[in-house]
């Protein structure tokens, strides 16, 4: 993890994220990052990912007006386990994901996802 002086926030980090059919939610898949604990649900694994990259991205943008404000706190053991068994997130997703972050809405999965495994990992730069 990359050090900081305490109120200030690093340029640049890499986090991890798990991404896993909702418990709670049938149908649902949600996007967990296990270095800041944030969450992203949504109907399909990208829709999770692209609601999580936001959260991510609020979480320090609130930070930077707030200096009380963690933005490192570590997910849950429950799902920093789930790391153990889970699947690589394909490209494509990555890709689709960044484009839509970028307001290229109309970018969308050709047909619909099905992942095989029932966990997918992805790594996240994250920039401040």
């Amino acid at each position: 993890m990359t050090r900081t002086i305490p109120g200030t926030l690093p340029r640049q980090f890499l986090d991890l994220a798990v991404i896993y059919p909702s418990e709670e939610e049938k149908g649902k898949w949600v996007a967990h990052s296990i270095l800041t604990d944030q969450i992203g649900v949504g109907d399909c694994v990208l829709d999770a990912f692209v609601e999580l990259r936001r959260a991510i991205k609020a979480l320090l943008e609130a930070a930077q007006q707030d200096a009380d404000i963690q933005v490192f706190r570590l997910a849950p053991d429950n799902v920093r386990q789930r790391l153990l068994n889970a699947a690589r997130l394909p490209d494509e997703i990555i890709e689709i994901a960044d484009m839509q972050l970028a307001g290229r809405f109309d970018v969308k999965l050709e047909k619909p996802w099905k992942p095989r495994a029932r966990t997918l990992s992805v790594a996240i730069p994250v920039y401040a």
